[in-house]
């Protein structure tokens, strides 16, 4: 019977076996909840770990919406989503304000008048863009990598070169991009454009492309130099933006396009941005040699007509008294045909072997004069500004 009643003892009903672990469940959570307060430092990381933060403190006060994602995945760890990285921060928009007047001759509140890009070039906060985006500006809004806008000053700006250098106030850590050595490019290499094609709704757009050609020269600008010509898609809102290398340098402001046909854009080499840039700074002015001379360009049936000795080149007319020409023996009625080893058929001619040299070197010119051929040395000095 002991046996007996030891073994009904031992053997529960389910609904009492339920009841048990019921409360053995409550009882445990309990224990839980009255000592979570204690584990919960350990469970979580310290403020000194390893581990990234849940917002972390991004360079330039980047918010979310503006931040460039660092690529995860290794086939998106490209060169050419470096080089874009690597710039981009620098990388802003221009609005230029412009007053009109209504038609009872009233001016008008400023208001919105174009779109550009632009390229800061240093941490004080000078950027670099086109004259054609600022031209006829009453004021200038730049607008940040982060979304921030700050009133931009015009320090100094370049018509003959579609250049201009505009200053902003600059910030702690502010982000700025270099300007690499566009003597380096070769035709084929990658060519990337950053820049706001349409205005800000488009705003750092990236085009890739390649160099077409190293030394382009057009009718554009008062003052003739090589423009790199790429395929990268440049488009209006593009113009002051930074034509970028693989390595992450700017190696031109991009400035033109022709319309009439498709990969046909144009940049202003970063050489050239360099020594404008740093005129600009200096002087608030572009200072460039001259040769001091008035001239008019020659065509076969001018030459004919008149009897000259020469059916091309530039015919003197004047040379101003104290000018490098008159000093090295220039005289009017004289032709310049030949200067540094070039033939001059035309001003575009000379103004593109002037633009290499730097004031105070001396060029070679070849003349026509009565029929022969006059060898003269001439030292280039300072073009005066009118």
């Amino acid at each position: 019977m002991d046996e007996f009643y030891a073994e009904k003892a031992n053997r529960q009903s389910p609904w009492r076996r339920f009841l048990a672990l019921l409360g053995a469940a409550a009882l445990g959570g309990l224990i839980v909840l009255l000592c979570l307060p204690a584990l919960l430092p350990h469970l979580l990381p310290s403020a000194d770990s390893d581990q990234p933060s849940a917002d972390p403190q991004l360079p330039w006060n980047y918010r979310e919406e503006y931040s460039t994602p660092v690529p995860n995945l290794e086939y998106q760890q490209t060169a050419i989503v470096a080089a874009v990285n690597k710039v981009f921060p620098a990388v802003v928009g221009v609005t230029r304000f412009s007053q009109t007047r209504d038609w009872f001759g009233r001016v008008q509140p400023a208001a919105p008048s174009a779109y550009g890009s632009g390229v800061i070039i240093s941490p004080e906060g000078y950027l670099v863009t086109n004259y054609h985006v600022v031209a006829g500006a009453v004021s200038l809004l730049v607008t940040l990598s982060n979304g921030q806008e700050a009133e931009a000053t015009i320090v100094g700006q370049d018509p003959g070169t579609d250049l201009a250098v505009l200053k902003i106030e600059p910030v702690t850590g502010m982000p700025w991009a270099v300007l690499g050595d566009s003597d380096s490019l070769t035709v084929g290499e990658f060519a990337i454009a950053i820049g706001n094609p349409g205005g800000p709704d488009f705003q750092r757009s990236v085009t890739l492309g390649i160099i077409s050609a190293t030394n382009r020269t057009f009718e554009v600008y008062d003052w003739v130099f090589g423009l790199l010509q790429t395929d990268a898609a440049i488009n209006p809102g593009n113009s002051g933006g930074p034509l970028v290398n693989i390595q992450g340098e700017v190696v031109g402001i991009n400035s033109v396009k022709i319309t009439e046909a498709e990969g046909l854009g144009f940049s202003i080499p970063s050489n050239l941005v360099k020594s404008v840039s740093e005129s600009l700074i200096k002087e608030g002015r572009v200072i460039r040699p001259m040769l001091g001379v008035t001239i008019g360009e020659i065509t076969p049936a001018l030459a004919e007509a008149y009897n000259l000795g020469s059916d091309y080149g530039l015919l003197v007319s004047e040379t101003p008294v104290g000018g490098p020409a008159f000093k090295a023996g220039i005289k009017p009625d004289d032709i310049i045909i030949e200067m540094e080893g070039s033939r001059i058929e035309s001003l575009r001619d000379l103004r593109q072997v002037i633009s290499k040299k730097t004031i105070g070197d001396t060029v070679q010119v070849v003349v026509v004069r009565g029929g022969e051929k006059v060898n003269i040395q001439v030292t280039l000095a300072e073009l005066e500004v009118r």
